[in-house]
């Protein structure tokens, strides 16, 4: 690793967050203009953090982040996503609830929710302990539920959530169809959709302009 670069450990066990991560530092800027991958480096940690069910994401990083820094023992961050039914927006619902929901309805999940054509935010959290406190970083996409999964790409319920666009081809399209799509692919969502991209920006934004801990090594 370079020594003019910061060190982010990330803890998680998640190929498909491993993978976007990466192409994340690698496409993306900083907000003036300044490649990620030219100031920060990313190290994964395989650690299996225990997931408390809670609805609200923030509390449940917040809780998550406390327990990854007692194993790792240096700052780290980790990152948990979900979605929020438009209607409930201002009670998180199902929030930190949607994974368990999926993990237990697969396919089912929009009927046994009623959700079809339902408006809904994928929101992510990411939060950062350095030992001496916890920051947490919200990033938001807005956008709808689709009638039913659709997509090979199956990281969660990426198959069921239709972003708000404007490019008349993949309008109606899933996160999933999107990657699929050989003009789009995983580095367009990543980019410019990606409500995880834009919770880690906001961290990095604030690891670059505030001064490091005394803990980070």
């Amino acid at each position: 690793m370079s020594t003019n670069k910061t060190k982010v450990v990330y803890v998680t066990s998640n190929q498909h967050k491993i993978e976007e991560n990466r192409i994340f530092a690698q496409h993306c800027s900083l907000e003036d203009g300044i490649p990620i991958a030219d100031c920060f480096e990313f190290e994964f940690r395989k650690v299996l953090i225990p997931e408390i069910l809670e609805v609200d994401l923030t509390v449940m990083v917040q809780a998550e982040v406390t327990k990854a820094y007692s194993q790792v023992r240096v700052p780290c961050i980790v990152e948990h996503g979900g979605l929020i039914f438009g209607e409930y927006k201002d009670r998180s619902y199902p929030g930190g609830l949607t994974k368990p929901m999926w993990n237990t309805l697969g396919d089912q999940f929009i009927q046994e929710t009623n959700s079809s054509g339902r408006r809904a935010v994928a929101r992510a959290v990411v939060a950062y302990c350095d030992g001496k406190g916890v920051y947490t970083f919200v990033g938001e996409t807005e956008g709808r539920l689709a009638d039913k999964p659709r997509g090979k790409r199956e990281f969660y319920w990426d198959t069921v959530f239709i972003p708000d666009l404007i490019s008349e081809d993949i309008k109606d399209k899933t996160y999933s169809e999107i990657v699929d799509n050989p003009r789009y692919g995983l580095e367009y969502k990543v980019k410019e959709l990606s409500q995880s991209s834009r919770a880690m920006l906001k961290f990095l934004e604030f690891l670059r302009n505030n001064p490091k801990s005394g803990l980070w090594r």
